[in-house]
This record gives structure tokens, C-alpha cells and sequence, in this order.
């Protein structure tokens, strides 16, 4: 069962790799994008045991946690729409080497 102490510890497991994210190189990106959607998925879990309990009725609560799952869903997007860019950039150079390669060897 879920406490408010295990949603807040995910919840900082989460800043925490979302704020490693920004300092990462490209192979540490990978391992904390692969470790944020652990623990979003886990604090989804969470999340939706609490519902069930007394804070589940509390609007203030309701509310705080909604601008929380926002704000980190935001976060969350923008570093994995970096990722994406990286990963583009990456295949248009890779392919670009290849035609290259082909024209060199008489093949392009």
C-alpha cells in the first residue's frame, strides 16, 4: 500500500533524475531516461492508491499533486524531446557518413 512518505521519495527520485538529465552525456541520458519512466510509472501506482485513502478526498491535496504531475510531465517531455533531436541528429550524420563511404569506394 502507498503512503504519502513513498510518493514523496518518488517524487524526488524524479527531480533527481530529471535534474541529472541536464548534465548528462548521451549514455547517462540513456540510463536516467530509462530510470524516470520507472519511477513515473511507480508514482502513477502510488498516486493511484492514495485515490483510495482520506487524502484522495482532500482538494488541496487533489489539487497539489495534478500541478506536481503537470509540471513533471513538462519536464519530462521537453528532456525526451531532446533526446529525440539528439537521436536525429545522430542518424542524419551516420547517414551522411555512409553515402560518403559509398562515393568513395565507387559505389554512390
Amino acid at each position: 500500500m502507498a503512503t504519502e512518505q513513498t510518493l514523496a521519495e518518488l517524487n524526488q527520485r524524479i527531480e533527481s533524475a530529471l535534474k541529472g538529465l541536464a548534465e548528462a552525456n548521451d549514455e547517462q541520458r540513456e540510463l536516467l531516461l530509462a530510470q524516470l519512466t520507472d519511477e513515473l510509472d511507480a508514482r502513477e501506482v502510488a498516486l493511484k492508491g492514495l485515490m483510495t485513502t482520506e487524502l484522495g478526498q482532500n482538494p488541496e491535496w487533489l489539487q497539489e499533486q495534478l500541478k506536481l504531475t503537470q509540471f513533471l510531465t513538462i519536464q519530462a517531455n521537453q528532456h525526451l524531446a531532446d533526446q529525440r533531436m539528439r537521436l536525429g541528429g545522430y542518424r542524419k550524420g551516420r547517414k551522411q557518413v555512409q553515402t560518403y563511404q559509398q562515393i568513395e569506394a565507387g559505389r554512390g
